[in-house]
C-alpha cells in the first residue's frame, strides 16, 4: 500500500466513482490504487490531457459532483489550461490532481528550465486558472487537503481546484491497519453547491418591490441559474409575473424552451425573439448570469431607463458591469423561492395588467420559430447548419445530452434546437469558447449518463483538436454520436475577414477531409453526407446503435448563427449591387 492508495480511497469518501486522465511514471501509485478499487472507482483513459480536464468538466456538469482529472508532472500539467479555464469561467467544480517532481528536488531551483527532468512552474501555470491549489507537503496532511479541494470547489462560487503531489509521497509506503484514520470527509461537499446561501429578506423585499411594478419584465438565465437546479422556482416565478424567460448558452435549459413564455437564447449568438424581449422590458431580472459580452449584446443591454434586479451567488459580480436598482446576494434557488413568497399570490391588485406583454411575446416567439423552421427545413446544397440541427432535434430523446463544440456549433445548437424539458441537456463551452472542447466534454458527458445518447456536435475546425479521442470512444465503448459539419474552413474567422477587411481567404481553408474515411480507421461506423434527401435515415441510422458513430455532413461555408454577421454581409451586398462596394468575397 502507498500513498495512491490512500488519496483513491480519501476520493471515494468523496463520491468520486470516475477520474479522467493520461498516466505519468509520477502518478502510477494512484493508476495501482484504482486497479483495487474498480468498479467502484474507475479510469477513463483518454489521449490528451486537455481531453481529461474538459471530460471532467462535462461530467461535473451533468452530475453535480466533482469531476477529477489527473496529469503528470511537466507536460502533463501544460496541457490542463484550457479545460481548467473553461471549467473556472463557467464556475465548474473540477480537482486536477498532478504530481510533482521528489519533495527533495523542490525550492533547489530545479524547476528553472527544466534542470530537474519535466520540472516546471506548474502552480505559477495554473494559479489564475484555479479557485485554490496546494502542494502536498507530506502523506499525513493528504487528507486535510483533499477535504479542503472538496470544500473551495463546492462552495460560494464552484470552480476548478489543483492538488500537486510530489513523486516520492505519491510512492510512499501507506499501511492503511497501523495509519491512523484519515480525517472524516464532508460528503455534501462531494457535490454543489454544497452549502447554499440564503439571501436577505430585506433584499427579497426590495426586489419583489419593482419587479410587482414591471408593465414588461424580462428574466435572464445564465449558468448559474443551472448550477443552482432553479429550475422549478424559474418556471413559477415567470408564471407569476408573466415574464419572458431568455436564456444565455450556458443558462440553457434553465427553463423549458417549449413554455410559452421563454424566448429561447440571447446574445450576439441569440435568438431575435429573446433580443426583442429583452430590448422592450422596462424591468430586467439578471440571475444567475455574470453580466458577460455575449448575453447582454456586446454590454448594450439592459439599459439605463431598464430597472435592473440581480441575483448571484459571488458579491463580486453584483452591479459589476451594469448599476443595480436592486442587488441580491445569494444562492439563485433559493432567491428565486423567497421572491416567490414576497410577491404574495398571483394578479394582486397593485399590480399592472400584462396581457399586452403576453401578446407581444408571442408575437416575436411565433416570428422566430417561423424563422427559424424556414431554415430548418431548406433542401439546398450543400446542406444547412440548420437543417443539421433540425433533423437532431426531431430524433434526440428529451434525457439524451447535446454536447457542442466551440464558435458556431455552440450556435447552430443553441439557437436552432429547441430543448423540450427544463435541466442540464445542452454543454457548450462558454467560459473560454476554446476549440476541442466537443469530443472530450462528449466522452465525460457519456460515462456521466450512461443511459442516454451522446451527440458532439462539431464544426471540422474544432474536431482536428481532439479527433484522437475517437479511440477513446471505442475502446470505452461509450455510446457518443459525433456529427461534423463539415465546411472546409473556420467558419468564424472566414466570416470575421469578410466583414472587416473585404477581401480574400487566407489560413482559414482547409482541404477536405474525408472524416468518415477516418473515423472508420478508428473502429467507428461512420457515414459521409452530401444530399438533404438522405441526412435523416442517416442520421437515424447513426443514433440506433449502442456504440459510437460519426457523421461527416458537407455544408455550407456561407452560414452563420449570428444574425450580426449576417446583416453586415447582407448590406455588402446591397453596397456592390449598386456599385458602391466590393462584394468582399
Amino acid at each position: 500500500m502507498h500513498t495512491g492508495a490512500l488519496l483513491a480511497d480519501l476520493l471515494l469518501t468523496h463520491g468520486v466513482e470516475h477520474i479522467f486522465g493520461v498516466p505519468g511514471g509520477q502518478t502510477a501509485a494512484l493508476y495501482d490504487a484504482i486497479l483495487d478499487r474498480t468498479p467502484r472507482l474507475r479510469h477513463v483513459l483518454v489521449r490528451d490531457e486537455r481531453s481529461g480536464a474538459w471530460a471532467a468538466d462535462a461530467y461535473a456538469r451533468l452530475t453535480g459532483r466533482v469531476g477529477v482529472c489527473d496529469a503528470t508532472v511537466g507536460p502533463g500539467a501544460a496541457l490542463l489550461p484550457p479545460g481548467l479555464a473553461e471549467a473556472y469561467n463557467s464556475s465548474i467544480p473540477v480537482l486536477a490532481i498532478v504530481s510533482d517532481l521528489p519533495s527533495g528536488t523542490i525550492g533547489r531551483g530545479m524547476r528553472y528550465r527544466g534542470a530537474a527532468q519535466q520540472g516546471m512552474d506548474q502552480f505559477g501555470l495554473l494559479r489564475p486558472l484555479t479557485k485554490w491549489q496546494a502542494e502536498v507537503p507530506s502523506q499525513a496532511v493528504l487528507p486535510d487537503l483533499v477535504r479542503r479541494a472538496f470544500r473551495e470547489a463546492t462552495t460560494g462560487r464552484p470552480g476548478p481546484v489543483a492538488l500537486f503531489i510530489p513523486h516520492d509521497i505519491f510512492d510512499q509506503p501507506w499501511d492503511a491497519d497501523a495509519a491512523p484514520s484519515p480525517v472524516a470527509s464532508d460528503k455534501c461537499f462531494g457535490s454543489y453547491p454544497a452549502l447554499r446561501q440564503p439571501p436577505s429578506a430585506a433584499a427579497l423585499a426590495d426586489a419583489a418591490a419593482v419587479l410587482s411594478r414591471a408593465e414588461r419584465p424580462f428574466i435572464l438565465a445564465g449558468g448559474g441559474a443551472v448550477i443552482a437546479g432553479a429550475f422549478e422556482p424559474l418556471r413559477l416565478l415567470a408564471e407569476r409575473l408573466g415574464a419572458a424567460v431568455a436564456t444565455s448558452l450556458s443558462g440553457k435549459g434553465a427553463i423549458s424552451e417549449q413554455h410559452p413564455l421563454s424566448v429561447g437564447v440571447v446574445g450576439r449568438i441569440g435568438t431575435t425573439s429573446a433580443a426583442a424581449a429583452f430590448a422592450e422590458a422596462d424591468v430586467v431580472l439578471l440571475l444567475g448570469c455574470k453580466s458577460g459580452q455575449n448575453p447582454t449584446l456586446g454590454w448594450t443591454l439592459p439599459r439605463p431607463d431598464q430597472a435592473v434586479v440581480q441575483i448571484d451567488v459571488d458579491p463580486a459580480e453584483l452591479g459589476k458591469v451594469f448599476p443595480q436598482t436592486v442587488p441580491v446576494l445569494g444562492d439563485a434557488r433559493l432567491a428565486l423561492e423567497g421572491l416567490l413568497s414576497a410577491l404574495g399570490p398571483a394578479s394582486a391588485p397593485h399590480e399592472p395588467s400584462r396581457v399586452a406583454w403576453g401578446a407581444r411575446l408571442d408575437q416575436v416567439t411565433a416570428a422566430w420559430r417561423e424563422e427559424r423552421d424556414r431554415e430548418r427545413l431548406a433542401d439546398t446544397r450543400p446542406l444547412l447548419p440548420q437543417r443539421v440541427v433540425g433533423e437532431l432535434s426531431q430524433l434526440l430523446g428529451p434525457e439524451d445530452v447535446l454536447v457542442c463544440d466551440a464558435s458556431f456549433a455552440s450556435g447552430w445548437g443553441g439557437l436552432y434546437h429547441e430543448q423540450p424539458v427544463a435541466g442540464r441537456h445542452v454543454l457548450t463551452p462558454r467560459g473560454t469558447a476554446g476549440l476541442g472542447f466537443g469530443l472530450p466534454a462528449a466522452i465525460g458527458a457519456a460515462v456521466a449518463r450512461p443511459g442516454a445518447t451522446v451527440v458532439n456536435l462539431a464544426g471540422d475546425g474544432a474536431l482536428s483538436y481532439a479527433i484522437g479521442e475517437l479511440a477513446t470512444v471505442v475502446q470505452q465503448g461509450l455510446k457518443v454520436v459525433t456529427v461534423v459539419l463539415n465546411n472546409s474552413s473556420l467558419g468564424y474567422i472566414r466570416w470575421y475577414r469578410r466583414i472587416t477587411f473585404q477581401r480574400g481567404h487566407e489560413s482559414e481553408d482547409f482541404r477536405d477531409v474525408d472524416f468518415a474515411a477516418v473515423a472508420r480507421g478508428y473502429g467507428l461506423p461512420a457515414w459521409r453526407v452530401e444530399d438533404p434527401a438522405d441526412l435523416a435515415n442517416t442520421l437515424a441510422e447513426a443514433l440506433k446503435g449502442d456504440g459510437p458513430a460519426l457523421l461527416d455532413v458537407r455544408v455550407d461555408p456561407w452560414q452563420s448563427p449570428m444574425f450580426g454577421q449576417r446583416q453586415a454581409v447582407a448590406a455588402q451586398l446591397a453596397q456592390a449591387a449598386d456599385g458602391t462596394a466590393d462584394a468582399g468575397y
